[in-house]
Protein backbone atom coordinates (compact mmCIF):
# COMPACT_ATOMS: atom_id res chain seq x y z
CA UNK A 1 0.00 0.00 0.00
CA UNK A 2 1.28 3.43 -0.90
CA UNK A 3 1.68 5.41 2.30
CA UNK A 4 0.81 9.10 2.39
CA UNK A 5 4.00 11.15 2.22
CA UNK A 6 4.00 14.06 4.63
CA UNK A 7 6.68 16.65 5.33
CA UNK A 8 6.91 19.33 7.94
CA UNK A 9 9.19 21.96 6.41
CA UNK A 10 10.90 24.18 8.94
CA UNK A 11 9.00 27.02 10.46
CA UNK A 12 6.52 27.08 7.56
CA UNK A 13 4.88 23.89 8.90
CA UNK A 14 3.89 22.82 5.38
CA UNK A 15 2.18 19.45 5.06
CA UNK A 16 2.01 17.65 1.73
CA UNK A 17 1.05 14.24 0.39
CA UNK A 18 -2.08 12.23 -0.31
CA UNK A 19 -4.81 11.44 2.22
CA UNK A 20 -6.98 8.43 1.39
CA UNK A 21 -9.90 8.56 3.78
CA UNK A 22 -13.18 6.68 4.16
CA UNK A 23 -16.26 8.50 5.44
CA UNK A 24 -19.79 7.36 6.20
CA UNK A 25 -22.48 8.64 3.86
CA UNK A 26 -24.38 11.22 5.89
CA UNK A 27 -21.50 12.48 8.01
CA UNK A 28 -19.14 12.57 5.03
CA UNK A 29 -21.36 14.39 2.56
CA UNK A 30 -22.95 16.92 4.86
CA UNK A 31 -20.33 17.76 7.49
CA UNK A 32 -16.87 16.38 6.88
CA UNK A 33 -16.41 17.25 3.20
CA UNK A 34 -16.55 21.00 3.96
CA UNK A 35 -14.11 20.42 6.84
CA UNK A 36 -11.73 18.72 4.43
CA UNK A 37 -12.06 21.58 1.95
CA UNK A 38 -11.06 23.99 4.70
CA UNK A 39 -8.17 21.73 5.73
CA UNK A 40 -6.87 21.66 2.16
CA UNK A 41 -7.08 25.44 1.91
CA UNK A 42 -4.84 25.61 4.99
CA UNK A 43 -2.52 22.90 3.63
CA UNK A 44 -2.72 23.32 -0.17
CA UNK A 45 -0.05 20.69 -0.89
CA UNK A 46 -2.32 17.95 0.47
CA UNK A 47 -4.28 15.88 -2.05
CA UNK A 48 -7.34 13.84 -1.20
CA UNK A 49 -9.06 10.61 -2.22
CA UNK A 50 -12.46 9.98 -0.63
CA UNK A 51 -14.33 6.72 -0.16
CA UNK A 52 -17.91 7.51 0.93
CA UNK A 53 -19.95 4.50 1.96
CA UNK A 54 -21.84 3.11 4.94
CA UNK A 55 -20.44 -0.37 4.30
CA UNK A 56 -17.75 -1.84 6.52
CA UNK A 57 -14.35 -0.68 5.28
CA UNK A 58 -11.61 -3.11 4.32
CA UNK A 59 -8.51 -0.91 4.42
CA UNK A 60 -6.55 -3.05 1.98
CA UNK A 61 -9.29 -3.94 -0.49
CA UNK A 62 -10.63 -0.38 -0.58
CA UNK A 63 -7.17 1.29 -0.76
CA UNK A 64 -7.91 3.48 2.26
CA UNK A 65 -5.37 4.76 4.80
CA UNK A 66 -7.72 6.22 7.43
CA UNK A 67 -11.43 6.08 8.20
CA UNK A 68 -13.71 8.34 10.20
CA UNK A 69 -16.32 6.01 11.62
CA UNK A 70 -18.93 5.71 14.35
CA UNK A 71 -17.97 3.16 17.00
CA UNK A 72 -14.64 2.34 18.62
CA UNK A 73 -12.38 -0.09 16.73
CA UNK A 74 -12.94 -3.69 17.80
CA UNK A 75 -9.84 -5.02 16.04
CA UNK A 76 -6.67 -4.98 18.15
CA UNK A 77 -4.62 -4.52 14.98
CA UNK A 78 -6.19 -1.13 14.28
CA UNK A 79 -4.97 2.19 15.65
CA UNK A 80 -7.36 4.98 16.45
CA UNK A 81 -8.13 8.34 17.98
CA UNK A 82 -11.43 9.04 19.68
CA UNK A 83 -12.89 12.25 18.27
CA UNK A 84 -15.96 12.72 20.47
CA UNK A 85 -18.98 11.17 22.15
CA UNK A 86 -22.02 11.00 19.86
CA UNK A 87 -25.50 10.68 21.37
CA UNK A 88 -28.21 9.29 19.12
CA UNK A 89 -31.54 11.11 18.91
CA UNK A 90 -35.09 10.24 17.92
CA UNK A 91 -36.12 12.86 15.37
CA UNK A 92 -39.13 13.95 13.33
CA UNK A 93 -40.53 17.06 11.70
CA UNK A 94 -43.23 19.16 13.31
CA UNK A 95 -45.44 18.51 10.27
CA UNK A 96 -45.18 14.75 10.81
CA UNK A 97 -46.00 15.15 14.51
CA UNK A 98 -48.97 17.42 13.79
CA UNK A 99 -50.40 14.71 11.55
CA UNK A 100 -49.48 11.61 13.57
CA UNK A 101 -49.11 12.76 17.17
CA UNK A 102 -46.04 13.17 19.36
CA UNK A 103 -44.71 10.05 21.12
CA UNK A 104 -43.96 10.55 24.81
CA UNK A 105 -42.82 7.03 25.70
CA UNK A 106 -41.18 4.17 23.75
CA UNK A 107 -44.46 2.22 23.94
CA UNK A 108 -46.08 5.00 21.88
CA UNK A 109 -43.81 4.25 18.92
CA UNK A 110 -45.77 1.22 17.70
CA UNK A 111 -48.27 3.46 15.93
CA UNK A 112 -45.57 5.47 14.11
CA UNK A 113 -43.73 5.00 10.82
CA UNK A 114 -40.06 4.16 11.30
CA UNK A 115 -37.35 5.10 8.82
CA UNK A 116 -34.67 2.43 8.84
CA UNK A 117 -31.01 1.99 8.03
CA UNK A 118 -30.18 -1.29 6.30
CA UNK A 119 -26.70 -2.85 6.28
CA UNK A 120 -26.51 -5.68 3.76
CA UNK A 121 -29.66 -7.75 4.48
CA UNK A 122 -30.14 -6.54 8.06
CA UNK A 123 -32.76 -3.84 8.63
CA UNK A 124 -32.20 -1.96 11.88
CA UNK A 125 -35.84 -1.84 12.95
CA UNK A 126 -35.40 -2.64 16.65
CA UNK A 127 -34.81 0.61 18.48
CA UNK A 128 -33.36 0.61 21.99
CA UNK A 129 -33.84 3.29 24.63
CA UNK A 130 -32.76 3.64 28.26
CA UNK A 131 -34.33 5.64 31.08
CA UNK A 132 -33.20 5.58 34.72
CA UNK A 133 -31.72 2.12 34.40
CA UNK A 134 -34.64 0.62 32.49
CA UNK A 135 -34.03 -0.62 28.96
CA UNK A 136 -36.68 -0.60 26.24
CA UNK A 137 -36.47 -2.54 22.97
CA UNK A 138 -39.11 -1.55 20.44
CA UNK A 139 -39.74 -3.49 17.23
CA UNK A 140 -40.76 -0.76 14.82
CA UNK A 141 -42.83 -0.93 11.67
CA UNK A 142 -42.16 1.29 8.70
CA UNK A 143 -42.39 1.61 4.94
CA UNK A 144 -38.87 2.85 4.11
CA UNK A 145 -35.36 1.42 4.53
CA UNK A 146 -32.08 2.37 2.86
CA UNK A 147 -28.44 1.29 2.97
CA UNK A 148 -27.48 4.97 2.90
CA UNK A 149 -27.74 6.98 6.12
CA UNK A 150 -28.10 10.23 4.21
CA UNK A 151 -31.28 8.95 2.55
CA UNK A 152 -32.75 8.08 5.96
CA UNK A 153 -32.02 11.62 7.14
CA UNK A 154 -33.60 13.12 4.01
CA UNK A 155 -36.75 11.06 4.53
CA UNK A 156 -36.94 12.28 8.11
CA UNK A 157 -36.51 15.93 7.06
CA UNK A 158 -39.22 15.40 4.42
CA UNK A 159 -41.66 14.34 7.15
CA UNK A 160 -41.95 10.67 6.13
CA UNK A 161 -41.58 9.28 9.64
CA UNK A 162 -39.37 8.94 12.71
CA UNK A 163 -35.64 8.23 12.58
CA UNK A 164 -32.99 7.43 15.17
CA UNK A 165 -29.81 9.14 14.00
CA UNK A 166 -26.57 10.45 15.43
CA UNK A 167 -26.72 14.01 16.73
CA UNK A 168 -23.93 14.95 14.31
CA UNK A 169 -25.79 13.62 11.27
CA UNK A 170 -28.90 15.59 12.29
CA UNK A 171 -27.11 18.66 13.66
CA UNK A 172 -27.77 21.04 10.77
CA UNK A 173 -31.47 20.16 10.69
CA UNK A 174 -31.79 20.32 14.48
CA UNK A 175 -30.10 23.73 14.67
CA UNK A 176 -32.21 25.12 11.83
CA UNK A 177 -35.45 23.76 13.29
CA UNK A 178 -36.13 21.45 10.34
CA UNK A 179 -36.49 18.53 12.77
CA UNK A 180 -37.20 18.11 16.47
CA UNK A 181 -35.57 15.79 18.99
CA UNK A 182 -38.22 13.67 20.74
CA UNK A 183 -38.51 11.89 24.10
CA UNK A 184 -35.26 13.40 25.47
CA UNK A 185 -35.51 11.50 28.75
CA UNK A 186 -35.41 8.18 26.84
CA UNK A 187 -31.91 7.83 25.44
CA UNK A 188 -31.20 5.81 22.29
CA UNK A 189 -27.97 3.83 22.38
CA UNK A 190 -25.10 6.35 22.02
CA UNK A 191 -21.90 5.87 20.07
CA UNK A 192 -18.50 7.52 19.58
CA UNK A 193 -16.72 8.99 16.58
CA UNK A 194 -13.25 7.56 15.88
CA UNK A 195 -10.49 8.18 13.36
CA UNK A 196 -8.91 4.79 12.69
CA UNK A 197 -6.10 3.39 10.56
CA UNK A 198 -4.54 -0.05 10.05
CA UNK A 199 -0.92 0.88 10.77
CA UNK A 200 1.02 3.15 13.10
CA UNK A 201 3.14 4.20 10.12
CA UNK A 202 0.06 5.85 8.62
CA UNK A 203 -0.33 8.20 11.59
CA UNK A 204 1.52 10.97 9.81
CA UNK A 205 1.71 14.66 10.77
CA UNK A 206 -1.15 15.33 8.33
CA UNK A 207 -3.31 12.67 10.00
CA UNK A 208 -2.63 14.18 13.42
CA UNK A 209 -3.55 17.63 12.14
CA UNK A 210 -6.71 16.19 10.60
CA UNK A 211 -7.56 14.51 13.91
CA UNK A 212 -7.27 17.87 15.67
CA UNK A 213 -9.48 19.48 13.03
CA UNK A 214 -12.15 16.80 13.44
CA UNK A 215 -12.07 17.17 17.23
CA UNK A 216 -12.49 20.93 17.07
CA UNK A 217 -15.26 20.88 14.46
CA UNK A 218 -17.19 18.13 16.25
CA UNK A 219 -16.89 19.86 19.62
CA UNK A 220 -18.13 23.11 18.07
CA UNK A 221 -21.27 21.32 16.84
CA UNK A 222 -21.85 19.60 20.18
CA UNK A 223 -21.58 22.96 21.94
CA UNK A 224 -24.16 24.46 19.57
CA UNK A 225 -26.54 21.59 20.30
CA UNK A 226 -25.97 22.11 24.04
CA UNK A 227 -26.74 25.83 23.71
CA UNK A 228 -29.96 24.99 21.86
CA UNK A 229 -30.99 22.58 24.62
CA UNK A 230 -30.85 19.48 22.42
CA UNK A 231 -27.98 17.92 24.42
CA UNK A 232 -26.67 18.33 27.96
CA UNK A 233 -23.04 19.14 28.64
CA UNK A 234 -22.25 15.62 29.87
CA UNK A 235 -21.62 14.75 26.21
CA UNK A 236 -18.32 16.64 26.44
CA UNK A 237 -16.96 14.53 29.30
Amino acid sequence: MDQAKQKIKGDLDIVDGELRIALSSDLGRNLVTPWLDEFMETYPKVSLKLNISDSIIDFYRDSVDIALRYGSPDDANLYGFKICNVPALLCATQAYLDKNGTPKHPHDLASHNGLFYQLYDIIHDVWEFSHRGTEYKIKMSGNRAANDGDIVRRWCVAGKGLAVKSCLDMSTDLLSGNVISLMPEFKPTPTELWLICPSRQLITPAVRLLRDTFKKKSTDILNQLIEKGVLDDSVLS
